[in-house]
């Protein structure tokens, strides 16, 4: 399986909130246990928090205060971790949104930051169609695709 695949497993199987051992889960996900060490820190980057537990009963579980286990439908629980990844190593995207005003639209967005108003999840991004930066919910997003091309912040460009 993929790493984003074996990290989602990882999540669910972590869900339950019971304290998982690090070779429990990678027997489960047939990896080794460096490898979910590995996942531990990138879901961390991803601003996905695990409790680690030393000991003989030690491993991980989900941090209760993760706004991440907010996000109830499990495709909207891929977007929120495939758009984490695509704002870390700053990846263009293809999205087929709903807007309010016009309808069914395809734009391609450079995201920026993920965030939680009202129970709902946003991205805020760069929309190359608007040429300005805009918020999109997760809900309305219909379809996504991560773009090979990446984009580049103006303010970390040294000329």
């Amino acid at each position: 399986m993929s790493k984003i695949a074996n990290m989602l497993n990882m999540l669910q199987i972590l869900k339950d909130k019971k304290i998982h051992s690090i070779s429990d889960l990678a027997n489960q996900l047939e990896v080794s246990e460096r490898m979910i060490r590995q996942y531990k820190v990138e879901l961390e980057q991803a601003g996905i928090y695990l409790k680690s537990y030393t000991g003989k009963y030690g491993g991980y579980r989900i941090d209760e205060n993760n706004n991440f286990l907010r996000i109830k439908n499990e495709v909207k629980e891929k977007m929120y971790v495939v758009m984490k990844e695509a704002i870390v190593n700053k990846n263009k995207v293809k999205i087929v949104f709903k807007s309010i005003n016009s309808g069914i639209t395809k734009r391609i967005i450079h995201p920026a930051e993920l965030f939680i108003y009202k129970d709902k999840w946003y991205i805020a991004a760069f929309c190359e169609l608007r040429n300005e930066i805009r918020l999109f919910k997760l809900d309305d997003i219909k379809e996504y695709e991560v773009l090979k091309e990446v984009y580049f912040d103006k303010n970390t460009i040294k000329k």
